[in-house]
């Protein structure tokens, strides 16, 4: 469920989930107040601070009080807007990018590893296979030796 609240700075609209009543709400300026309900149990209201208490009540209906006065007489502009303080979805644009860079240089690694200069299928820093020693035999033997 939504909350249309009105910022306690500028007097605007700020629509607001249920959930963030007692948590801080940023308006279309970017300043934060906070959402709490009132303590008769009949609504919510917005205050400069996170605990409230009647001052900031009572602050808080004086400035609906004047913006009904002055949308009774036209004085307010009847084009504002409502500000979503709801959150909006993150650019994933970054993610994808550093995820781009993750797998070319995954592939780089394994590229050089396979075929490339590392082509042999050991990591530089690692010692070659021990092989193995075999006596060679002479392809062709010699004379004996001897008479004749």
């Amino acid at each position: 469920m939504w909350l249309d609240i009105h910022s306690p700075h500028s007097g605007r609209i700020v629509r607001v989930r249920d959930k963030d009543v007692g948590r801080s709400v940023r308006d279309e300026d970017g300043r934060i107040f906070f959402v709490l309900a009132r303590p008769t149990g009949e609504g919510h209201y917005a205050s400069l601070t996170r605990t409230g208490g009647p001052r900031e009540e009572q602050n808080y209906d004086t400035m609906l009080a004047k913006q009904a006065t002055a949308k009774a007489s036209g004085e307010e502009r009847s084009t504002a807007q409502i500000h979503d303080a709801t959150g909006r979805a993150r650019s994933t644009l970054k993610g994808r990018l550093i995820l781009l860079v993750i797998i070319v240089a995954v592939l780089a690694v394994a590229y050089l590893f396979t075929k490339g200069s590392l082509g042999n299928g050991r990591w530089p820093w690692e010692s070659p296979p021990p092989t193995p020693v075999v006596p060679q035999q002479p392809v062709n033997p010699p004379p004996p030796a001897g008479g004749s």
